[in-house]
């Protein structure tokens, strides 16, 4: 998975050495002043299946905000605990400035929080980042490869309040650091493109959580 994140990191750099960014792609949303999207997601952890949808909303200046859901549950047990994940999030992007080969680089200060809530148990997990994204046109008109990188120090609190093991009642924070990324392809008004997202990296144990994506501006 390393090798994986620094792949997105490489392909990064080149795209902020030759290519123009799109306004918002910092933020992981591949849209202009005034465009909104909407689409769903599949992402593949160890040992879950877990799928959703997101939205998001770019107004008519620097703020951008987004919300999505995602669906969790055990791929060996039909019968296990299915989990449900809320989402928000903004962006808000800096003034653009040059870079290399008349490119222009795009940055965003940006947070989101998660709020999944399941038997007792409350987690929220909020990262507070700073985004970096490009775009690249690609011959056809309106046809373009937008990459963004979010490195951000992930807040979680963990709340346990159970009726039957009282015992295990408590509540625990801790702040790590993570990265999310990805890259879409976008063909006027669909995109689709793949992401990845891990916290914690010098965990050993830890492991990159890679996605796929599809959906459409408007």
């Amino acid at each position: 998975m390393k090798k994986t994140m620094c792949g997105i990191a490489a392909a990064a750099l080149a795209l902020v050495a030759a290519g123009s960014a799109g306004a918002q792609v910092c933020g992981g949303f591949p849209t202009t002043n005034g465009q909104g999207t909407i689409g769903g997601l599949v992402n593949f952890p160890t040992d879950l299946d877990q799928y959703g949808g997101e939205a998001s909303y770019n107004l008519a200046g620097p703020l951008a905000v987004n919300a999505g859901y995602l669906y969790s549950r055990n791929a060996a047990d039909d019968d296990a605990v299915h989990v449900n994940t809320f989402r928000g999030g903004a962006a808000f992007e800096l003034p653009p400035f040059e870079g290399n080969f008349r490119s222009t680089v795009s940055v965003c200060p940006s947070v989101r929080a998660d709020y999944t809530s399941q038997d007792g148990i409350t987690l929220w997990q909020v990262p507070v980042g700073l985004g970096v994204g490009a775009s690249v046109p690609l011959g056809a008109s309106g046809t373009n490869l937008t990459l963004h990188l979010i490195p951000a120090l992930y807040w979680t609190r963990v709340h346990v309040e159970l009726d039957d093991f009282p015992e295990l009642d408590g509540t625990e924070t801790d702040t790590s650091f993570g990265v999310r990324g990805g890259f879409e392809l976008s063909f006027s008004r669909f995109y689709l493109g793949a992401t990845s997202e891990w916290v914690d990296p010098s965990n050993s144990q830890s492991e990159a959580v890679v996605g796929v994506r599809a959906g459409i501006r408007f």
